[in-house]
């Protein structure tokens, strides 16, 4: 996938994942009981790895930016 198109979707995944997160918490009706209040959580908890996993897609963790910590240079005891 090219880097201008995951960016884009990681975008457009944490906005709706945002999106969701605010709906849950000014939008929906108070009244939701038994079912509908375990509903209400995993909704929220899927925005919340909505939102991760676009993090994830815009930032990808590359194995070239781990080789330059302090405590992988020569001569360097890493403190």
């Amino acid at each position: 996938m090219s880097p201008g198109l995951r960016r884009t979707a990681g975008a457009a995944g944490a906005l709706v994942g945002v999106a969701v997160a605010v709906w849950l918490v000014l939008g929906p009706p108070r009244d939701w009981e038994g079912g509908m209040r375990w509903l209400r959580h995993g909704l929220a908890l899927g925005s919340l790895g909505v939102i991760v996993f676009s993090a994830r897609l815009m930032f990808p963790d590359t194995q070239d930016g781990t080789a330059d910590t302090a405590s992988d240079r020569p001569g360097h005891d890493g403190f």
